[in-house]
């Protein structure tokens, strides 16, 4: 029975269970998806804050910043679940997945670059250099801060046909992973031994295959998302523990050889343990409104409030009293920052074609609540 199973059983029922069409709305996607954007928000609220500080940090803003670098590495294992789920659903055509990335991803990439690079020539009067080189930054996400990683994602988007084409089966996704993880481990703090733009793109924290373990986990989780998710559904209690496990393990990390990069070797074994725990707890979790609508907005919402949330954190930092960006009021930060991206995506979302600029993903309705769904579907491979 389902007590006994062991990860050999999980394979096994993940094999059987992939053979059919998955019709049901992957609310624990949103909500991993949800924890990642609260994540990548902490991070840079706490840096702001730091920054305003003389780059100093305290015992909680430090905490919410290092904890926070899970966030980004969770966004590539989901990138990468959705596009390797959807091939192994419904196949994969070139066209619309051109048309669909183009749309999505692309364009708002180009937009928002365009917006922050236009933000910093208003406020800081930098003004645009040598046409290649501003294009060259552009690719590499260096119009802002958080760019970098959108950059990572449309090169993993390029590859990703030949990817899809080599690895569509159990097996070779396993291959994949073995692979990925060695191209990750063995490119961690590589120095390329000749200098140029290429050189310093490749050590880079915008070189995606420096990334690439993440997205391969995300293709793994696609091909074995069954067993993988009922496995982890029937025990919340059982994944809490792991995520506080590997939270206690960052914490001390930190503490003992201090600043933790999103990637660092630990993320490694971190990102995978802890992606399946928060798997695990969304029924937990979800059985309280209060906690489960606000997440399953802050889901939906997660692609618009990673393009502006640094917008609302510059003009906050440009504009807010000094008294404001005291240590006390980190906390406050980062709700008034979710609210102001939340309420300012919402208004966006009325005007014509801004789909182009903040997609917004629909939620699909059902009829039983989504933590019922996920207990039913953990009890039928009982």
């Amino acid at each position: 029975m389902m007590e006994e199973l062991t990860f050999k059983g999980v394979i096994v029922m993940a094999s059987e269970a992939s053979q059919k069409k998955s019709k049901a709305y992957l609310f624990e996607i949103h909500f991993l998806r949800a924890f990642a954007c609260l994540a990548v928000v902490a991070v840079h609220v706490s840096a702001t804050n730091a920054g305003m500080n003389n780059d100093t940090f305290d015992g909680f803003s430090y905490f919410l910043n290092q904890i926070g670098r899970f966030g980004t590495p969770i966004f590539a294992v989901i990138s990468g679940f959705l596009l390797f789920f959807q091939v192994r659903n419904k196949g994969f055509q070139m066209g619309k997945y051109l048309k669909s990335r183009f749309a999505k991803v692309i364009i708002p990439f180009i937009l928002w670059s365009v917006a922050y690079r236009y933000m910093l020539y208003i406020y800081n009067g930098q003004g645009i250099g040598n046409p290649l080189e501003e294009i060259s930054g552009f690719l590499q996400g260096k119009a802002f801060y958080h760019l970098y990683f959108i950059s990572i994602v449309v090169q993993f988007y390029l590859v990703f046909p030949l990817l899809q084409k080599l690895f569509r089966t159990q097996t070779t996704i396993l291959i994949f992973l073995f692979v990925s993880f060695l191209i990750s481990y063995n490119l961690y703090g590589l120095q390329p031994p000749f200098d140029g733009p290429v050189g310093e793109f490749i050590a880079s924290k915008a070189f995606m295959p420096i990334w690439i373990f993440y997205f391969a986990f995300g293709a793994f989780l696609a091909y074995y998302w069954e067993g993988i998710r009922n496995y982890a559904l029937k025990r919340p209690m059982m994944m809490s523990l792991l995520a506080l496990a590997v939270a206690a393990g960052a914490i001390i990390e930190y503490n003992m050889k201090g600043y933790i990069s999103n990637r660092g070797l630990s993320m490694l074994a971190n990102i995978p343990l802890l992606s399946i725990a928060i798997i695990g707890m969304y029924p937990l979790l979800s059985k309280l409104s209060v906690i489960r609508q606000p997440l399953v907005l802050i889901g939906k919402y997660s692609m618009g409030i990673y393009l502006i949330h640094p917008m609302v954190l510059y003009l906050m930092a440009r504009h807010l009293p000094e008294v404001y960006w005291n240590f006390q009021f980190v906390a406050p930060m980062f709700i008034a920052v979710m609210l102001i991206c939340v309420v300012a995506i919402r208004l966006i979302t009325f005007i014509p074609l801004t789909t182009f600029l903040l997609p917004v993903p629909k939620i699909k309705k059902q009829a039983k609540s989504p933590a019922a769904a996920s207990e039913e579907a953990a009890r039928q491979t009982a």
